[in-house]
């Protein structure tokens, strides 16, 4: 039983470090679901509301889209830019919880 404990607490790490866990998302303000491999390059950006407060609040904004090609850039996504969903601008993709926003978008090959 012992020797259980370390490796619980290896795997715990291990899933913390994940760019879509919950800790990322708190550590960091954002966690990213990127894209499928063969699929249509496109992700859903998780950001927390604090965070989406100190750029300003608007998902619209060049401040918040510089913050999460930033983000998806540092994590080896989308290194040629990204664009939003077309769902994106009427909302009707853009899930709000409590303490988050999740936006979807895709990678521009360019």
């Amino acid at each position: 039983m012992s020797r259980l404990i370390p490796s619980f607490l290896a795997a715990g790490l291990l899933g913390a470090c994940a760019v879509s866990s919950n800790w990322h998302l708190v550590d960091s303000g954002y966690s990213i679901v990127p894209p499928v491999a063969g699929g249509d390059d496109a992700f859903a950006y998780e950001i927390h509301l604090n965070q989406l407060r100190q750029l300003g609040g608007d998902i619209n904004s060049a401040e918040f889209h510089r913050f999460v090609a930033a983000g998806l850039k540092d994590h080896g996504i989308c290194r040629a830019g990204w664009e939003p969903l077309p769902c994106v601008q009427d909302s009707s993709c853009v899930q709000h919880t409590r303490r988050s926003v999740t936006v979807h978008g895709r990678c521009v090959t360019s």
